[in-house]
């Protein structure tokens, strides 16, 4: 079935224009702020880079640089806030949605239609672009990736140009995070079906001398700046420890990993939507649907492989480590996946239900409660709440105070201060000795913060217990919310 029967072209824009601006809408509105570790390091590295202080070091992370300068950028032309800092995957995301658009101005109507619907109704995307991760950006460089060797392989482009734009882009992704690695049996697969096929030879004669020369840069960078060419890679490596998210040093459970547990991790991650609508396709490819020779079969098969690639690729050269079960790692999964069901079912019979107008408002209205249920569960982590306390309380008391709190803001506490240095000193309570309570200390209590792989409930009970013990009480200042803020005072 054809969309151009049922929409227009303007009308096709129209929608267009409105899933953009939808995803504008709840870009802002579920804005939850910081979770103050991953996204508060990459905004602090962008906040040196702005005051001339940022160097590439052994924290792998200070190596993500195509995540790190555009943040950098945004916030110095908008300073820092939740938002200013996000604006670079919000910019990623409306490039996901558009490039399903432009290819289904290309191929099909449905692709855009559906695709950039999906887009804006997944979980995934859309808590990326209001976090600060790598994950959205990675994610579009590598379906830049993707689209242009699917319009390749349909003869829809022109293989220099697309050659050069691919490469590019995962050199971007690359950039980013190396992640990008998962790709590599995807990579060869396609190569190797093309030599056999005789075809795409122009494109991947300039894709891999490409990908050679960005490759032999970036390690020669490193080599003119930090005297190894494998520097970055060494990095990773020893970042690499074990912690009780990694299985390698877990043999009991290193079979689960290898077998059923990301089955399970699959259907309560958030990509039950996108993989349950793309299986159907992967399940019934054909051995001749291999050689690609059906330009639609690309998705399906680069969906299997993919898949195949986190179940048993290693995250470390020294030794075999497959990644954790956070799916967030496999973020660019999911547009393979809608890619995947939005050239399948177009062209299967069930299908034809869409053409109802009242199905298919349900079923946009169905989805359309992933994005409403995102925005009205935004303020659960007590964000504003406890900025607010913050900036009245401690930012705006130009004495020395002692903080106590979670393990987040003992850590990203930073952030209320706009990354000046001050004399305000904050503990968290489950690594402090609690001989070191003073009466006056404050506490900063947001429960939506604490971290039980470290205890936190039984140490906070601990420490309230030590605070009655030295006959003191725990006063409340100000309650908003699930946040509270205390000062130790004595007992009466």
């Amino acid at each position: 079935m054809k969309a151009e029967r049922i929409f227009s072209p303007q009308q096709y824009r129209w929608i267009q224009l409105a899933i953009n601006l939808l995803f504008i809408a709840v870009w802002f509105f579920a804005n939850e702020g910081l979770s103050f570790w991953d996204d508060y390091t990459y905004l602090n590295f962008a906040n040196e880079i702005n005051q001339g202080r940022f160097e590439v070091t052994t924290n792998h992370f200070t190596s993500r640089l195509a995540l790190i300068y555009p943040t950098a950028w945004f916030i110095d032309l908008f300073g820092i806030n939740q938002y200013s800092m996000v604006v670079f995957p919000l910019l990623c995301g409306l490039g996901l949605i558009n490039l399903f658009f432009f290819l289904g101005n290309r191929v099909n109507y449905w692709i855009g239609l559906l695709g950039g619907m999906l887009i804006l109704c997944d979980y995934h995307m859309i808590n990326f672009a209001i976090h600060l991760f790598p994950e959205l950006p990675l994610t579009l460089c590598i379906f830049i990736f993707l689209v242009g060797y699917y319009l390749v392989l349909k003869n829809e482009a022109d293989y220099r140009l697309t050659g050069f734009v691919t490469a590019t882009a995962l050199l971007g992704a690359f950039l980013i995070k190396t992640t990008v690695f998962l790709l590599l049996p995807l990579l060869a697969y396609l190569f190797i079906t093309d030599r056999i096929n005789r075809r795409n030879k122009g494109f991947w004669r300039i894709f891999i001398s490409l990908g050679i020369f960005y490759f032999l840069l970036h390690g020669f960078w490193y080599l003119e700046t930090k005297s190894s060419f494998m520097y970055r890679f060494e990095n990773i490596a020893n970042n690499h420890v074990a912690t009780v998210k990694t299985f390698f040093d877990k043999e009991s459970l290193l079979w689960k990993r290898l077998t059923y547990l990301p089955l399970i991790t699959f259907t309560k991650g958030g990509y039950f939507i996108p993989l349950l609508l793309a299986v159907p396709a992967m399940i019934g490819l054909k051995r001749k649907d291999f050689n690609l020779k059906q330009a639609d079969k690309f998705w399906p098969i680069a969906s299997l492989i993919l898949m195949l690639s986190y179940w048993f690729f290693s995250t470390n050269w020294r030794y075999y480590s497959p990644l954790p079960l956070e799916t967030r790692h496999i973020a660019f999964f999911i547009p393979a996946f809608i890619m995947t069901a939005v050239t399948f079912w177009p062209q299967h019979r069930r299908f034809e239900l869409l053409k109802n107008k009242a199905v298919l408002i349900a079923a946009v209205f169905g989805l359309l409660l992933i994005p409403a249920y995102t925005v009205y569960k935004s303020g659960n982590r007590g964000f504003k709440a406890e900025q607010s306390i913050v900036q009245q309380y401690l930012v705006e008391d130009k004495a020395a105070q002692t903080v106590i709190t979670d393990g987040l803001n003992s850590y990203g506490y930073p952030y209320f201060y706009n990354f000046n240095k001050v004399e305000d000193k904050y503990f968290w309570f489950s690594e402090m000795d609690f001989s070191q309570i003073e009466v006056g200390d404050y506490v900063l209590l947001n429960e939506a913060y604490f971290n039980e792989e470290y205890n936190d409930t039984a140490n906070f009970t601990a420490f309230k217990k030590a605070v009655a013990e030295k006959q003191w009480r725990l006063d409340l200042i100000e309650e908003k919310g699930r946040v509270k803020f205390y000062r130790i005072k004595k007992s009466l």
